[in-house]
């Protein structure tokens, strides 16, 4: 079996190739990443084995693309985060949506199954707790740009269907609740778990948006990469949406003093309050995320391989070595 995975560099993408190079049943696996958030580093293990390819190039590169050798899987993992009102918002949509449609076409052409890595930013203001794949969806107005990471993954879920009904290509989404890992870039768009611990190891202010009482569900990687490689090999689960992540609700306020507690520093936790509109505008912000599990738990045998604490510590100890 050959696999594809977009987004080989990132945090989600680097994972996924260690499993899958420490798993037989893959005789070649090719990844892509233009490095604009991937690095090169997190697959620096895998480069001289030779099962695996990089290519460095964009999926909106058409001509680039049409270079990919045929595989059997496509996992599609490359997308363009969420933005604040001060960032551009049309390479956004382009790369989540366009993206997305030119990676469709690609395994309508090798006749392979396409798994779309898509986000729980797509619930937008649900209400409906625990989030249900199957549950009504509430996003905000079309001018606040803090939306356009929902609306480009949910247009890639509405093509990926398409895609599956009109022309038979077998497709599965998963939508990926928050992770982190000692990979993760470290910048607002990996979330607030790992610029909390190093704002923690550096003795510096978590920067909090709101007054920190949202809750959001993370969860180390790996909880992410296991179910992933299962659907893979899930006949079940094919045409079907999929939450995968952890839920276990938490508060942001509560996860950066389970950090500063877990980081033993000695020093005071350092908080910093900022007012959403400051950086969203007019967004409203979510104020509570919780999946439901029971079809990963049923289609793609998920279970927390690795608690919250225990990931927590195994980012600290890497960052530690980092920062030192």
């Amino acid at each position: 079996m050959k696999i594809l995975i977009t987004g080989v560099a990132g945090m989600i993408g680097s994972h996924l190739l260690d499993e899958l190079i420490s798993c037989r049943s893959f005789s070649k696996i090719y990844g892509i990443d233009n490095l604009s958030i991937g690095k090169t580093e997190n697959i620096a293990a895998h480069v001289e084995d030779e099962r695996f390819t990089f290519f460095n190039g964009d999926i909106l590169d058409v001509t680039f693309l049409n270079e990919i050798p045929k595989c059997d899987v496509i996992i599609h993992l490359a997308a363009s985060k969420k933005i604040g009102e001060g960032n551009p918002g049309i390479e956004n949509l382009r790369t989540n949506g366009i993206g997305s449609e030119n990676m469709l076409k690609l395994a309508r052409k090798f006749n392979a199954k396409i798994i779309i890595g898509s986000t729980s930013d797509c619930y937008g203001m649900s209400p409906d707790l625990p989030l249900k794949e199957d549950g009504d969806l509430l996003l905000g107005p079309s001018m606040i740009k803090r939306w356009s990471y929902a609306v480009g993954k949910l247009f890639a879920e509405q093509l990926a269907f398409a895609y599956m009904k009109d022309l038979n290509v077998p497709i599965i989404v998963i939508r990926y609740f928050g992770g982190f890992s000692e990979r993760a870039s470290f910048t607002w768009s990996s979330g607030h778990i790992p610029l909390f611990i190093d704002c923690v190891l550096k003795d510096q202010e978590c920067i909090i948006h709101g007054d920190g009482l949202q809750t959001r569900s993370m969860t180390y990687v790996s909880n992410l990469v296991i179910p992933t490689v299962n659907a893979i090999f899930s006949e079940k689960a094919v045409g079907e949406i999929i939450n995968v992540g952890d839920d276990r609700e938490m508060s942001v306020i509560d996860s950066a003093r389970i950090i500063h507690k877990l980081a033993g520093t000695n020093k005071e936790l350092k908080l910093k309050f900022i007012e959403i509109s400051e950086i969203f505008g007019s967004y409203k912000d979510i104020r509570r995320r919780c999946p439901d599990l029971a079809k990963a738990r049923k289609l793609l045998d998920y279970k927390t391989s690795i608690p919250f604490e225990e990931g927590i510590l195994k980012v600290i100890a890497e960052r530690r070595k980092i920062l030192s």
